[in-house]
């Protein structure tokens, strides 16, 4: 089954509060909070667009797939791709500990990243 990972997706950018965040990008309050709760079976296109807008991602970064609503699905299948993984840490968190001299390397790396 597919489920969103909202919460997740922005807790790894470094935002706690994904409805105040969502909200404030323009999304009104009640479809915000049936998103977030699980309380939606569909959503237009447009929402989807702005879900991506405001999480500075692409449509499959919001989905995570659970197994078990459809059954004999092969392990080779790419929706085995999109299956829930580990909460990535708040990247600023971590970065606060960085000596300097780890920072200048990791401003170099994401120099590199941003110019490909």
């Amino acid at each position: 089954m597919l489920e969103l990972n909202i919460p997740n997706l922005l807790k790894s950018r470094g935002i706690e509060n994904a409805g105040k965040h969502l909200v404030k990008g323009g999304m009104k309050y009640h479809t915000v909070n049936r998103l977030l709760t699980g309380k939606v079976d569909s959503m237009t296109y447009a929402t989807l667009e702005q879900l991506c807008i405001l999480c500075n991602c692409t449509p499959d970064d919001l989905f995570v797939w659970r197994e078990g609503s459809i059954g004999g699905i092969p392990a080779d299948h790419p929706l085995h791709t999109m299956k829930p993984k580990e909460v990535v840490a708040n990247p600023v968190e971590r970065m606060k500990n960085l000596s300097l001299s780890k920072l200048e390397k990791l401003k170099e790396f994401m120099d590199g990243l941003e110019k490909e």
